[in-house]
């Protein structure tokens, strides 16, 4: 019952939340168009725009290459100017999710418990645009469905845009756990990935970022380090792939070094 309450209290915030967006609606989030120019693309898309970022991740970890590989489709919709909607099976790190979340392809051998066993629904609504858009962003995470575990995820997404080559995406949230909180503990996620357009189709990023549970961070902080490669291919399509390493720099467990932890992802980016 208390596991109950507490999702129906988090569902009623990030409702709240979602439709507080419809008071003021005065003014789209980016007039930049969804095409070649992908640094100047702000954190959210316009209204009326659906799109989806599927991402195929792959374990290269060492002694597991390949255990385990998951698909993890995301759906974003425009509802208006402000506020978008989503549906989540990547964790709160996004593209630098790890294997294993959404689809996992792999079996119970191959790294994979459950071959579906997360979801999370998205909020975000946009502060302002410009040079600098924010947006402020909620996500509900159900990390496992047996046994249910879930978070509640509160933040801000934005983007620095130094001049029409370089930008730094942030999204920092607290992750506060709604049940089973002997266990299942709160976390701080700050996913960073500094972007280089190349040329007009072509984006590098440098991917990084710190993430960890709060009681105990200096124990279990993680800091990945990884590049990442994004192609428009056209106004609707993106293709991109990264390798990273998933914790280079940060706390390492015993035997494990810090290069042991690697992933290369594939990314299909679909726009309407």
């Amino acid at each position: 019952m208390k596991n109950l309450t507490r999702m129906w209290l988090a569902g009623c915030l990030l409702g709240s939340f979602a439709t507080s967006a419809f008071a003021d609606d005065d003014s789209p989030v980016s007039d930049e168009p969804a095409g070649q120019y992908g640094v100047l693309r702000d954190v959210q898309g316009p209204a009326g725009m659906f799109s989806a970022r599927i991402l195929l991740d792959i374990n290269l970890s060492k002694d597991a290459a390949g255990k385990p590989i998951s698909i993890a489709p995301d759906l974003y919709y425009g509802v208006s100017e402000k506020l978008q909607l989503g549906l989540l099976h990547t964790d709160p790190t996004g593209w630098q999710s790890r294997p294993g979340v959404g689809l996992c392809l792999t079996g119970k051998d191959g790294g994979c418990p459950k071959v579906y066993d997360n979801i999370g629904f998205d909020v975000l609504y946009a502060l302002g645009a410009g040079n600098f858009p924010i947006s402020a962003h909620g996500s509900l995470f159900i990390d496992s469905f047996d046994p249910t575990t879930t978070h509640l995820a509160l933040g801000i997404a934005g983007k620095a845009h130094f001049n029409d080559h370089v930008a730094l995406l942030f999204d920092p949230k607290l992750a506060i756990a709604l049940d089973s909180r002997d266990t299942n503990k709160d976390a701080l996620y700050v996913p960073l990935e500094l972007e280089f357009q190349l040329k007009p189709p072509t984006i590098l990023k440098l991917l990084t970022g710190i993430s960890g549970t709060t009681s105990g961070f200096g124990d279990t902080y993680q800091i990945p380090l990884g590049l990442g490669l994004l192609q428009n291919l056209n106004r609707r399509f993106d293709l991109g792939a990264r390798f990273s390493f998933d914790n280079l720099l940060g706390k390492q467990p015993a035997d494990v070094g810090r290069a042991d932890l690697r992933s290369f992802a594939i990314l299909l980016n679909v726009r309407s």
